[in-house]
């Protein structure tokens, strides 16, 4: 496989700080790469140095000849003016396409991305609709290499399984720089990652996820062995030097240069291993409460005027529990998490939590932070010391739990990178006692090495967790079982992940109508139900099989916008999407007089 996108020996300094030096890397043909390293190590610093975006201070970055990089940002650049199609049609001509052709390729691209609307207005778009627009943008200028930036932060479920199936379909190369491991297990067959630990600055390895962890373990131990085995080397040669042996003979001069360029590589070896950082054993504080029953929600119903959320919803929560709480976009999520917080009043029923229990609440848009203060000043209120778990601690201690070394403690806050600053909320968000955890999406900006702390001490938290995330590898590690909210304000108790994906998969295929029976509201035994009209009786008898076959006519129709003989001809293409909205229609029209038929047969 040949090369398509290298740097060569190239150095990056930011600030005072060498990111990168003398580094050496590169992408080869169809590769599946994820770029891996903590926070501040230069991950999306690489990306823009990879998409000649940023100026390097010495070396070279090089393309094949005809090759074409996309590069997929944290944040985009869009003019909130423009309707997506015209966005699109204008990216595409800029990147040489002809304006007919343009043309074809936004309608396309626009619809396997799942808009609806081609009309719409970019700053009318959520941001989870923005990152899949940007992708879909990226995607759609059939680029040789792909550079993704974080592509799953703050997208919904619905975009995530999206995108996957995306990269699937892809044929060209594609580096991710991703905290989602469930993500980059099923994506990516090398990986890469940048860390001092390494003589090089990075570790590489064509491999599977697990076995990369399980091959980088082996490295690091046997780089702390070679250290040991040096240092006892190197004790021997200073032993002798100091002995006095002079110079004399051309073996004397050769083992005096020798030892001296020993003592140098147990240095850096030295220097590297100080980056290890062993797995710290970090307990939450508990208030230690307690109680078989830390929360209750009776009948609760979480509404806003007439949009209904989450319906009489019963549950009773203990200890040792870690509630996972999933649902689409506004399903309704992080309004329950504010409910139990008393920071959302528009709900009925009752929500019960046992008196004096302290409830600590993260919530997703984090809070703000001392720009000018540095990471000691911010953690310690400006006192030396921390309380921790009922005992004073040092403060420059505590922040080395969260992988602080000693030159990060003090630099202001705003020269720590995103990252970075959301592991210190972390930190202070956990110097508080709590019997219950609220989590919105904790893992938002965080690296793997932050997350898989924070796996670990709320593995070991004794009170009550409820979490929101779209993580699912931090999701299964610590859940013991799950709430969906569903559509319709209705919600399901599930034992694992996949079985909720698995229903929600198969749930976008059902009429809303035979979702309803999962719940079905009791009726007054007085009540009377409709009958049905002859015509009617008909239509149920075979309406479940009219629908899978007009869904299939459908899907039949969709998957012309995979031939290219159709998405390279304007009429072809015209009368291909003419053909998918006339049999959305009828499926649509279908699963309304299903839904009708069960209303009256429901009463």
């Amino acid at each position: 496989m040949s090369v398509l996108l290298s740097l060569s020996q190239v150095s990056k300094t930011l600030g005072n700080n060498q990111i990168f030096e003398n580094l050496s890397l590169g992408i080869h043909e169809n590769e599946k790469v994820g770029l891996l390293g903590p926070n501040g190590a230069g991950k999306s610093t690489l990306l823009r140095l990879l998409a000649q975006e940023e100026p390097i201070d010495h070396g070279q970055v090089s393309l094949k000849k005809g090759a074409f990089v996309s590069f997929v940002k944290q944040e985009d650049d869009f003019d909130n003016s423009l309707s997506l199609f015209d966005l699109f049609r204008d990216r595409l001509i800029k990147r040489g396409l002809e304006p007919s052709d343009a043309d074809i390729e936004s309608g396309v691209s626009l619809g396997k991305a799942e808009f609806t609307d081609f009309n719409q207005k970019v700053g009318e778009l959520s941001g989870g609709w923005r990152k899949r627009l940007a992708i879909s943008l990226g995607l759609a200028t059939k680029p040789q290499v792909l550079l993704l930036d974080e592509p799953t932060n703050h997208m919904d479920w619905e975009s995530i399984l999206w995108l996957e199936n995306s990269l699937h379909n892809f044929s060209g190369s594609f580096l991710i720089v991703s905290h989602d491991r469930e993500f980059l297990k099923g994506q990516c067959t090398r990986f890469i990652e940048i860390n001092k630990v390494y003589k090089d600055g990075y570790l590489s390895l064509n491999t599977d996820y697990d076995n990369f962890l399980v091959e980088k373990q082996s490295y690091i131990e046997a780089q702390m062995h070679l250290q040991a085995s040096m240092a006892n080397k190197a004790r021997r040669e200073l032993e002798w030097l100091r002995a006095g042996v002079k110079a004399r003979t051309t073996k004397s001069r050769s083992r005096i240069n020798e030892a001296h360029k020993l003592f140098e590589n147990l240095e850096q070896v030295k220097q590297r291993n100080l980056s290890i950082r062993n797995k710290v054993n970090l307990n939450i504080d508990s208030a230690g409460k307690r109680s078989k029953k830390f929360l209750e929600f009776k009948d609760l119903t979480i509404a806003y005027d007439e949009n209904i959320l989450v319906e009489n919803l019963n549950l009773t929560l203990g200890p040792k529990t870690c509630l996972g709480i999933l649902g689409l976009n506004g399903s309704g999520k992080t309004s329950l998490l504010k409910t139990i917080n008393k920071s959302n009043t528009s709900y009925s029923g009752t929500v019960e939590i046992e008196e004096d229990f302290k409830i600590l609440y993260f919530d997703q848009n984090r809070i703000d932070l001392p720009l000018d203060k540095n990471p000691l000043q911010f953690l310690g209120d400006d006192s030396d010391h921390v309380v921790f778990q009922e005992r004073s601690i040092h403060v420059a201690s505590y922040a080395s739990h969260f992988l602080f070394t000693s030159e990060k403690m003090n630099l202001p806050i705003n020269k720590l990178s995103g990252g970075e600053r959301a592991r210190l909320q972390i930190a202070k968000l956990l110097l508080q006692p709590a019997d219950v955890l609220l989590l919105d999406e904790p893992t938002n900006d965080l690296d793997i090495e932050t997350i898989e702390i924070l796996e670990a001490a709320l593995q070991d938290f004794p009170g009550l967790i409820l979490l929101v995330s779209h993580d699912r590898y931090f999701l299964r590690s610590i859940c013991t079982s799950y709430l969906a909210i569903e559509s319709e304000a209705r919600w399901n108790i599930y034992a694992d992940l996949e079985q909720w994906i698995k229903h929600y998969l198969k749930a976008k295929k059902k009429p809303v109508a035979a979702k309803a029976k999962e719940h079905p509201e009791p009726t007054n035994k007085g009540t009377k139900k409709a009958k049905l009209t002859y015509k009617e009786k008909r239509q149920f008898e075979t309406i479940e099989e009219d629908v899978m076959n007009a869904e299939a006519k459908l899907e039949e129709a969709q998957a012309l916008l995979e031939d290219e003989e159709v998405t390279s001809n304007h009429e072809k293409l015209e009368e291909a999407m003419k053909s998918i909205e006339e049999r959305k229609k009828v499926v649509e029209e279908l699963y309304e007089i299903w839904g009708k038929i069960e209303e009256k047969l429901q009463g």
